[in-house]
């Protein structure tokens, strides 16, 4: 079995580097809570920023054309509604419009035409509550979202109509889903991290769901796929908790095997630094900052100094970092 997630020490010598220039390392929107971090698949450094604010009206996404270097605000300024506090998800489709989503706490999805410019309540989507939205790669119209108590809801003509489970599938699978992910080689194929129920797959557009992973209660935040879709690591922790395990599957998601030693901090981002040789691997925790794998050894990163992580993005050479009150960190590769 291929070695796992070791860190080399020329990564680490890197990366430290970097960070001793000025403009490889930089904090934007510093002081702000991140909700979600999304990427451009048309343009490779252009992504996408979505708010979580103290107040109705307070929802705002902002657009870095840079990597996440510079930030501007999107709709003039504005909230994309008169109501949205809380941008908990995003997602650029690959539809033939490129449509813009943006999934809400409490508000229901919502939709732009322009990249951002303005926007328009999808009167038509079921919930209101969007966890967490992903569009189809082979299948461009095919657009699915995670909810909090209608499972996965699907669209497959670019977010006209919407189709959900039964409720009596709901009852016997799940119904709180707290992210979802493709797998990038096959769009049918469907990973549901729950709150409470594990992990759920489904090889057919959602249609039908088996439970593939058991967490035994703990909350599944973050799931990375790898590039040819055999490996998938699945990070999860106690709400509210420091108690925390990483799972490996090596075999498309479908058995995993649960990673020893890892920190108990709270873990509640993954992402993958793949290679030909070795694999390097960066969590983010709720409450003690970011964390890598060097030699078997976990270290904390002493470039990102505050402790809340929310989200962690690769854009080509570069991680964006997205944190739960202090913006987002932008740190090189090489």
């Amino acid at each position: 079995m291929k070695k796992l997630l070791i860190i080399g020490w020329m990564f680490l010598l890197q990366w430290n580097l970097c960070y001793s220039q000025i403009d490889s390392f930089s904090t934007s929107l510093k002081g702000k809570i991140i909700r979600a971090i999304g990427k451009n698949s048309h343009s490779s450094a252009v992504c996408y920023a979505g708010l979580k604010g103290s107040e109705l009206g307070s929802g705002l996404i902002y657009i870095s054309e840079n990597s996440g270097k510079n930030w501007k605000p999107l709709n003039n300024g504005k909230p994309i509604g008169v109501y949205v506090s809380d941008i908990q998800a995003i997602e650029k489709s690959s539809d033939p419009e490129k449509t813009l989503y943006a999934g809400t706490w409490k508000n229901g999805l919502y939709k732009s035409k322009d990249d951002g410019q303005t926007w328009q309540k999808d009167l038509n989507f079921p919930s209101s509550d969007v966890r967490s939205i992903k569009s189809g790669i082979q299948t461009p119209l095919l657009i699915y979202a995670a909810t909090s108590y209608l499972g996965v809801v699907k669209s497959i003509d670019g977010g006209k109509t919407w189709k959900g489970n039964d409720a009596k599938t709901i009852n016997s699978t799940f119904q709180f889903v707290w992210s979802i992910e493709i797998d990038k080689n096959d769009d049918n194929i469907i990973f549901a991290q729950t709150f409470n129920s594990g992990i759920w797959k489904s090889i057919n557009q959602g249609e039908t769901w088996k439970q593939v992973l058991d967490t035994n209660g703990e909350v599944c935040w973050d799931m990375k796929i790898s590039k040819d879709s055999k490996n998938v690591w699945v990070v999860s922790s106690q709400r509210g908790d420091t108690l925390s395990s990483i799972y490996h599957s090596i075999d498309g998601g479908n058995t995993w095997e649960e990673m020893l030693d890892v920190p108990q901090i709270g873990i509640s981002q993954i992402n993958v630094v793949e290679s030909d040789d070795e694999n390097t691997i960066i969590i983010g925790s709720w409450k003690k900052g970011v964390h890598l794998l060097k030699d078997k050894n976990w270290i904390k990163s002493t470039l990102v100094d505050y402790d809340s992580i929310s989200e962690i993005l690769l854009m080509d050479n570069e991680i964006l970092i997205g944190s739960w009150g202090n913006g987002t960190y932008n740190l090189k590769l090489e």
